[in-house]
């Protein structure tokens, strides 16, 4: 009896709080805030470095890509075994299925 009582006095202190009038302004002050982010401008010396380490990247796939081809010389092949590689004899056997 005591646990209801308190449950109903609770209720009614509740009912009786009145609204904030300025909240609802608050919550869309904030709503368009969240629209409208800020720019925010990079420094030359971050821009500079991420494009010189594009740059190095480039220069670097490019400079290994053409280490594997052998200009003075185009009938020299590079053949590879890969057999010890992939393993692929191992699922096709039957006790792995």
């Amino acid at each position: 009896m005591k646990t209801e009582h308190q449950i109903d006095d609770f209720i009614r202190r509740e009912k009786q709080t009145e609204p904030n009038p300025f909240l609802s302004s608050r919550v869309m002050a904030n709503i368009e805030k969240l629209q409208k982010p800020e720019v925010k401008k990079n420094p030359v010396w971050q821009v500079a470095a991420v494009s010189a380490s594009v740059a190095a990247v480039v220069f670097l796939g490019i400079s290994i890509g053409n280490s594997y081809v052998d200009s003075t010389s185009p009938e020299t092949v590079m053949n590879i075994n890969d057999s010890q590689m992939e393993n692929l004899g191992y699922y096709n056997l039957e006790n792995y299925e």
